[in-house]
């Protein structure tokens, strides 16, 4: 079945061309198409710009590779001409999940250990024209890449690097909330702030100003924070802003649980209790009628007895911070096949101007036009 889907998913579409994966969802699939990469999509990241069709980032590994995933107005779906082979620029591996942000408007920044002994690789600039800086760093290892306007930050060890126009970065170091050298797991920016949640499970801010320039290299000393207590979060740690709330989603470093925290940024107070949620994986904020919801991904989950992947979907109340107790709706293949990793990534992609749920698993994306949630057809 799913290669059938993945050939329709490249033909003329017609609205009935697609895979019911369940009364009233419609999903077109991709499955690994010929990119060089046998790996495809380790990661997703909806970057559309137009208010017709949708364009999808993709990252892929074994040969790492950056690519994209065309949407026409009418729902076909095509690899886009751009496919960025990453080794040119130095990257022979990518971190698991890849360390790839958008700035909302067309740009994307990827971050990785570059081959050259002691620098860091930035792929960097327009989708369809990116760009590729080396810089050399203490620990050349990234942690983390965001976005604060037209600005990029990384972390990578006690060290926040921040590229604006010229070659060479501002270095930062600084110290966490409690006096430890900094340890970046997951960075977010409201614009403002640069949100900081740390290995060691603290959340905490600076402003965006401290950075560039910073004061004798240094970074502040901390203000109040969050700390999430007995919890370390682990690659793939995510921050989720959503109004004066932020949502904090990780499996830990050492093990599969998951835990999910909202935290009153007013406050750096908890909302609630956390919710453990055992092999997560990725996770992404999405609207949908009006509605706010947490999409989270558990490829190993299993379904109908096996291991193959699926993704829930709770929903937000962004005035409280408050979560759904139970899931407003789970998703997967109706067709699960061991090892399909479905969920490995999760985003929303604007699709004819509508967000739409888009889910990775094993070489294969599934774009979803109609769920329980919405409708874009």
């Amino acid at each position: 079945m799913v290669k059938l889907v993945a050939l329709l998913a490249f033909a003329g579409c017609n609205w009935g061309d697609f895979d019911d994966l369940a009364d009233g969802t419609h999903v077109r699939s991709t499955y690994k198409p010929n990119i060089g990469s046998r790996n495809y999509a380790t990661a997703i990241l909806g970057v559309t710009t137009n208010s017709s069709g949708g364009q999808l980032a993709v990252m892929s590994d074994d040969t790492p590779d950056f690519s994209t995933l065309e949407y026409s107005a009418d729902g076909a779906a095509d690899v886009g001409a751009l496919d960025v082979k990453l080794g040119s620029y130095s990257i022979a591996v990518l971190a698991d999940p890849p360390l790839i942000a958008t700035d909302g408007m067309g740009k994307i920044a990827i971050a990785e250990r570059s081959q050259m002994g002691g620098n860091i690789s930035l792929v960097f600039g327009s989708v369809s024209a990116p760009s590729g800086l080396q810089f050399a760093a203490t620990l050349a290892v990234p942690d983390a890449v965001v976005f604060t306007g037209p600005d990029i930050v990384i972390a990578a060890g006690n060290t926040l690097y921040t590229i604006q126009t010229m070659p060479t970065p501002i270095a930062c170091s600084g110290m966490d909330n409690t006096n430890m050298p900094l340890a970046v797991a997951a960075l977010a920016s409201d614009g403002t702030n640069v949100w900081v949640w740390t290995k060691g499970g603290a959340l905490f801010s600076y402003p965006i100003t401290a950075l560039t320039p910073c004061n004798g290299g240094m970074l502040p000393a901390p203000g109040n924070a969050f700390t999430a207590t007995g919890f370390m979060p682990g690659p793939g740690a995510r921050i989720h802003l959503v109004g004066t709330y932020a949502i904090l989603t990780a499996h830990a470093g050492s093990s599969r649980m998951g835990q999910v925290y909202v935290v009153d940024l007013a406050t750096l107070t908890m909302v609630g209790s956390p919710l453990s949620v055992d092999g997560l994986k990725s996770s992404t904020v999405a609207m949908f009628g009006g509605k706010t919801y947490l999409v989270l991904g558990i490829p190993d989950r299993a379904v109908e007895g096996v291991v193959a992947g699926q993704v829930e979907l709770r929903e937000l109340d962004p005035a409280t911070g408050t979560l759904g107790g139970a899931p407003a709706l789970t998703l997967n293949d109706a067709q699960p096949e061991s090892g399909q990793l479905y969920g490995r990534s999760v985003t929303t992609m604007k699709f004819n101007g509508q967000p739409i749920l888009v889910v990775s698993g094993n070489s294969e994306v599934f774009a979803y036009y109609k769920t329980a949630l919405y409708d874009a057809l």
